[in-house]
């Protein structure tokens, strides 16, 4: 069942594709009121059809509209828009029918704890129980989820919404745009320790974290503080839920990190790279720009050559590591056969 949400008003078929800039097929007044499941969708619901495991529910949905690629419209009879990227159009539309307004309502809550240094822009929300240190600066329409916790000389960019229980310690930049979702943790000291010859001293970390403009922080994440300078995560990056970012690490524009990930310290990885799911990247590595990690790898070394990586003993460019596969696939069988 879909859940219920608050819809602002019905939208046709012909508004909603030229709001997504896709081509309308079929009743220019057809309207529909909220998003749904193929499979499981009524008729005044509109689904995407974008994956080929999708295409055995179009014969017996009773969507009210479908969003469809080229090409796929010519098995399908029903009202539809035909869109390049039927996902991301589907994504706009979520935006266009259900309401936001409630994230941009103003005001601070009566149990919030604000340092009176803190200097916090009238249009944004403070939740129950917040807390916001000394030297605060929070821009125009952040939300601030309840329970949070901003220490000192904290700066957060315009438009920014941080869910409930984010711990983001002191002297962290967030730029404007961001989600950091529950649970996140902006800045805590790294796990930086040297042994003495009887036991392991902690080093303690005394840089800071900073967070570009359009970044997206999954639940539970954490990002260390830098050891002496910052930890940086560049602009529209976007990473999943229960990933670990050592101190001192550098992640470039536009890279998206997969749940579970784990990156040591002082790695720096490039610009539009993908690490996939449980991917671990060693200390003190670089990637360059347009990398991808494939799942469950593990880098070891340097990456100087863009391309897919793949492989836990240790990454490899893929073609080479699925060639070194094959012959341990063909070893195996010929020991198979002489025993």
């Amino acid at each position: 069942m879909s859940p219920n949400k608050t819809v602002t008003r019905k939208w046709t078929l012909s508004e909603l594709a030229k709001q997504v800039g896709g081509r309308a097929k079929g009743h220019a007044e057809k309207s529909v009121t909220h998003v749904d499941e193929l499979r499981h969708a009524s008729n005044d619901a509109i689904c995407h059809c974008s994956a080929s495991g999708q295409k055995k529910y179009l014969k017996d949905t009773s969507a009210g509209i479908v969003i469809l690629p080229e090409g796929v419209d010519q098995d399908y009879d029903g009202d539809c828009i035909i869109a390049k990227n039927p996902r991301l159009a589907f994504a706009q539309i979520i935006d266009l029918l259900y309401s936001q307004s409630d994230r941009w309502q103003s005001g601070v809550d009566s149990s919030a704890s604000i340092h009176p240094s803190a200097i916090i822009d009238e249009s944004a929300k403070i939740e129950a129980n917040v807390i916001i240190g000394c030297n605060v600066r929070i821009e125009k329409l952040v939300r601030i989820g309840a329970g949070t916790v901003v220490c000192d000389n904290v700066s957060i960019g315009k438009s920014t919404v941080i869910d409930f229980n984010v711990s983001i310690y002191s002297n962290c930049v967030i730029g404007s745009g961001c989600h950091i979702s529950s649970g996140v943790v902006l800045g805590a000291s790294g796990f930086s320790y040297e042994n003495d010859g009887t036991q392991w001293r902690s080093i303690r970390n005394i840089g800071n974290v900073i967070i570009g403009d359009g970044v997206d922080i999954g639940a539970c994440t954490t990002i260390d503080r830098g050891s002496i300078r910052s930890t940086v995560i560049e602009n529209g990056v976007k990473i999943d839920n229960n990933v670990q970012i050592g101190h001192n690490v550098e992640i470039g524009s536009h890279s998206l990190i997969v749940g579970n990930v784990g990156i040591a310290g002082s790695v720096k990885i490039g610009k539009r790279c993908m690490l996939g799911g449980q991917v671990a990247v060693a200390s003190h590595i670089d990637i360059v720009d347009d990398v991808t990690i494939q799942a469950s790898s593990l880098v070891t070394k340097s990456i100087s050559t863009s391309g897919t990586y793949s492989g836990s003993i240790p990454a490899r460019e893929v073609s080479t590591w699925k060639r070194a596969l094959a012959q341990l696939y063909k070893l195996n069988k010929i020991n198979s056969t002489s025993t």
